[in-house]
């Protein structure tokens, strides 16, 4: 079983030099990633209880971004994990979120998310943090307060 260090740390959406630099570190890590979730006011949420989870078309309320690095067999990918349904990526879109024209959707699907795929050589960290920054906040149903929780996973 593979063990993994994990740092946490804040993100304002003014400075967000440490996640950019987060992002880098994943880079230079094969089975590295880096999930971010906005902050907001907890009792706001209103999740689906525990097994009915499982039958709900829809992903989280509150949405997760995650950057995944490459690994020998696989490309880097950019994902949001989301409760809105259907067509995330035309809401991006609508909502003046672009993702660069060389990132490939993946999927766009209403209960596993959004998820591009990069070129492990191309990965544009601040282009990463930007889509992961802007997504989570435009695609979350609840206030986000310029807050984001992140973790870095790096395997030991």
């Amino acid at each position: 079983m593979a063990s993994y260090s994990t740092e946490v740390f804040q993100v304002s959406a003014g400075e967000h030099a440490d996640l950019t630099a987060s992002i880098r570190t994943a880079l230079s890590s094969s089975g590295a990633w880096v999930n971010i979730e906005p902050v907001v006011d907890d009792s706001a949420r209103i999740e689906v209880p525990g097994i009915f989870a499982w039958f709900s078309a829809r992903g989280p309320q509150v949405p997760v971004g995650t950057f995944h690095s490459a690994g020998p067999d696989m490309p880097a990918s950019v994902g949001l994990d989301h409760g809105t349904g259907r067509d995330a990526g035309d809401r991006l879109t609508a909502g003046g979120v672009e993702a660069p024209g060389d990132w490939g959707v993946k999927q766009d699907h209403p209960k596993t998310g959004l998820v591009w795929e990069l070129h492990p050589q191309r990965v544009d960290a601040e282009a990463v943090v930007t889509l992961l920054l802007e997504g989570t906040s435009l695609l979350c149903p609840l206030a986000v307060e310029g807050w984001w929780t992140a973790t870095l996973n790096r395997p030991r």
